[in-house]
């Protein structure tokens, strides 16, 4: 089992910088990235997105097995956390792809009608407001940043293999 530390020191020594909330169609193209079919899904609906070996899960806003999605692919270190979206749904038909983690149910369901930066790094970091100016974590800082590694963003070589399919460039 790798540490948060270690996760942490592996993203800077490799320029990870951490995968956006919301993307469109043409970063799927960049060269840098690559995409991954999971199962039979197409990739209108959901993807691995994967850049310097570090993947996330993306997923059409309106696609409605998300979560099916997400379990058939990240490994299962937080069960009996919810499996959502790291943008509220409302705010994503702007985007072609949100992301998608698995993030405490307290502060998931605490955050969902904000889309700001602030709001989604809270929500990912598993802290739920006292009240809107003021924000309360139970969490370290260690666990924190260990909250945010494993919520959406894995090694790919952790993701489950059998179930994703490189997709060609040509084919985005």
């Amino acid at each position: 089992m790798i540490t948060a530390r270690q996760y942490g020191a592996m993203m800077r020594q490799q320029g990870v910088l951490w995968p956006a909330p919301a993307i469109d169609s043409a970063d799927m193209k960049l060269p840098e990235v690559s995409i991954y079919k999971i199962g039979g899904r197409g990739i209108s609906n959901a993807f691995v997105l994967v850049r310097k070996k570090w993947a996330t899960v993306y997923v059409n806003p309106a696609y409605t097995s998300y979560r099916a999605a997400f379990d058939a692919v990240m490994p299962r270190t937080s069960d009996g956390q919810d499996v959502d979206h790291l943008l509220p749904r409302s705010k994503g038909p702007g985007a072609d792809f949100l992301a998608l983690g698995r993030i405490g149910a307290t502060s998931n369901r605490g955050w969902n009608d904000d889309e700001s930066h602030q709001a989604m790094a809270q929500k990912v970091r598993n802290m739920p407001t006292a009240s809107p100016h003021s924000f309360t974590s139970f969490l370290t800082d260690m666990e924190r940043g260990w909250a945010v590694v494993t919520c959406y963003i894995r090694p790919l070589r952790e993701l489950n293999q059998s179930v994703l399919t490189l997709v060609d460039p040509k084919d985005i």
